[in-house]
């Protein structure tokens, strides 16, 4: 993502900006690589199941999952911005020079947060799965997703009127939209966590 600002926010030297750029964004990538290849050596194995007994842990761990989700609204409200903007670039006839990309960007983390509440986002993981899912996470997970489907469906129909009158800002308001969705779903799941600590 950063990459990606420096190729738009350098129109003093944009052949320069397209070097950083290009360079930052293979460097997070590299990044993004290794960070999954070595987080897995600091995932719970056996021997932790042995020595954590009772339900602490699971508890610990659940408890920094839903707080996850209450973050990641905040680290993605620049990218969604970012998103609606190239996308009233591109609906408006104007493109700039990486909207086509950074049109995408909303999406993209409206979906994880989606993702992440669904429990979906590492489904291969069978040892946190046993960690994440119980009767009780489960019922936090359909409430934050049918509290996403309510959001989403009121959305829709505004941005349907929006689209009746002005055409390019529906498109641009789309991104926006599943943003928001995402963060209705994150953001009660996380209410409905904090609930069932307090008792």
């Amino acid at each position: 993502m950063t990459g990606l600002l420096v190729m738009e926010e350098w129109p003093t030297n944009p052949e320069m900006g397209r070097l950083i750029g290009g360079v930052t964004i293979a460097a997070g990538v590299v990044a993004l690589v290794a960070s999954a290849f070595f987080a897995r050596r600091f995932l719970p194995n056996a021997d932790t199941f042995k020595l954590e007994t009772g339900s602490g842990y699971r508890d610990k761990v659940q408890r920094q999952r839903a707080l996850s989700m209450a973050v990641m609204p905040i680290t993605g409200a620049y990218l969604t911005f970012l998103s609606v903007k190239a996308g009233w670039g591109l609906a408006s006839g104007a493109p700039g020079g990486v909207d086509y990309l950074m049109v995408a960007v909303g999406p993209m983390v409206a979906g994880l947060m989606l993702l992440m509440v669904a429990g979906l986002d590492n489904p291969r993981d069978k040892r946190m799965k046993r960690l994440l899912e119980d009767e009780l996470t489960l019922s936090f997970r359909h409430k934050a997703l049918a509290t996403a489907l309510g959001v989403a469906a009121v959305g829709m129909v505004g941005v349907f009127a929006l689209g009746l009158w002005r055409p390019a800002a529906a498109v641009a308001a789309l991104p926006a939209l599943l943003y928001l969705t995402a963060t209705a779903a994150a953001l009660r799941y996380y209410h409905l966590d904090r609930e069932a600590d307090r008792g």
